[in-house]
């Protein structure tokens, strides 16, 4: 039986904040291509560097996440039958 070195918790909370974060930076792009089609060229721009801002930690979350899954997968291989 082995052990999780990254609690379940851990990885359900990042997953939620990597879902958020996606949809944060979708949003913000929808609602910047909106401003620029409407010629608001100062909101556009405004609203590019938010979504900036939120894919940013966006990456970072999506980094942990993999990192967390694989330090689960390998702590959970088994050691050979002969040991």
């Amino acid at each position: 039986m082995s052990r999780k070195v990254v609690p379940p918790r851990i990885v359900l909370l990042l997953t939620g904040l990597a879902l958020v974060l996606f949809l944060t930076v979708a949003v913000v792009l929808v609602v910047a291509a909106v401003l620029g089609a409407m010629g608001d060229e100062v909101g556009r721009r405004v609203l590019h560097w938010v979504a900036l801002g939120c894919g940013i930690p966006l990456a970072v979350d999506l980094i942990c996440l993999v990192m967390a899954l694989g330090v689960n997968s390998l702590s959970e291989t088994e050691p050979p039958e002969g040991e």
